[in-house]
């Protein structure tokens, strides 16, 4: 199904409310960045999953962000949005499985994160978690390999 598309002078409204929230969020003022992600997550006009990439991208900084300051709740309210977002029902999508993986283990949410790295491991294996995600893939496979002893 092909999304729709955001109209010029709202793709500029959200740019500048997106690129504000950048600066605070670089700033390390996360919270002040999440009220301005959650002023231009208003801006779009529901239903939010039928937007072109402003929706998946904006529900999985919002996700990264709430658990950069311990908000387990609002985290995983924003994965499930971010997964909607996506149209990925099934859960298998990599955009959104290794960052609420990250998300779960900087919450401290250790067997979560690992339940998620364990799926991330089935259907993507070490490719999975290339990159800045290596450290991840040492913590599943220590784990793995303790419920295996």
């Amino acid at each position: 199904m092909e999304k729709w598309q955001i109209s010029p002078d709202l793709s500029q409204k959200l740019d500048g409310l997106l690129q504000a929230a950048g600066a605070k969020n670089r700033e390390g003022k996360v919270a002040e960045s999440l009220e301005l992600g959650q002023a231009a997550w208003e801006l779009l006009p529901p239903p939010q999953e039928e937007w072109d990439f402003y929706p998946q991208i904006m529900a999985r900084s919002m996700a990264t962000k709430c658990a950069a300051i311990g908000d387990a709740i609002s985290t995983k309210k924003w994965i499930e949005i971010t997964y909607r977002m996506y149209d990925d029902p099934e859960h298998r999508d990599h955009f959104v499985l290794m960052p609420e993986g990250r998300a779960l283990h900087q919450l401290g949410l250790y067997d979560e994160a690992y339940g998620l790295f364990a799926k991330v491991y089935e259907v993507f294996g070490r490719q999975g978690f290339s990159g800045e995600d290596a450290p991840y893939l040492e913590f599943y496979l220590k784990e793995r390999a303790k419920g295996q002893n």
